[in-house]
């Protein structure tokens, strides 16, 4: 399965000071939107390091970078880390209230999936541990403690409510 085409990709980027409490230190933190919808954060620090976090819909074999079989202890610290982006997101002057990260069409909730560890590695990846981030009334709204078990072969693009977290170190 592929990933829908974008038709327009014009981007913008809304910008705000940000501590976060993961890392201890200020750092700019980056809201990209695209059409109309959260692509993804940027800037966030986390465990020392600056990253940016996309939000995908479709198979998790074709949006799940190849290399990795998990994000490990990693995908914990950025869950953590979108939940204290909250304040600082809530505060953006010009904020759209009816935001959503990309791929969610439920209108309620949107489950966001951070793998934490896949039984190889995409495009051959098969049963998968994620960290789940609950986005629900226009904020990341809480991170449940226990790990969730899913088939790689989920094709999140069938479910409205469900969208992958793509981890890469900022550049």
């Amino acid at each position: 399965m592929s990933i829908k085409p974008r038709v327009s990709r014009r981007r913008a980027s809304i910008f705000a000071a940000l501590y976060l409490g993961v890392a201890g230190s200020a750092q700019a933190l980056s809201l990209v939107v695209e059409d109309g919808e959260i692509a993804g954060v940027s800037g966030l620090d986390i465990q020392g390091r600056l990253y940016d976090v996309g939000f995908r819909d479709g198979a998790f074999n074709a949006v799940y970078p190849a290399e990795l079989s998990g994000y490990g202890p990693l995908a914990r610290a950025v869950a953590q880390a979108l939940l204290a982006a909250n304040p600082s997101i809530q505060a953006m002057p010009g904020r759209r209230t009816d935001l959503r990260p990309s791929g969610c069409r439920s209108v309620d909730s949107c489950t966001i999936l951070i793998p934490e560890h896949s039984d190889g590695a995409a495009p051959n990846a098969r049963m998968t541990h994620a960290v789940e981030v609950i986005y629900t009334k226009d904020r990341f709204s809480k991170v449940p403690e226990p790990l969730w078990p899913f088939d790689a072969s989920t094709d999140t693009q069938y479910m409205p409510d469900m969208l992958y977290a793509i981890i890469t170190p900022a550049r």
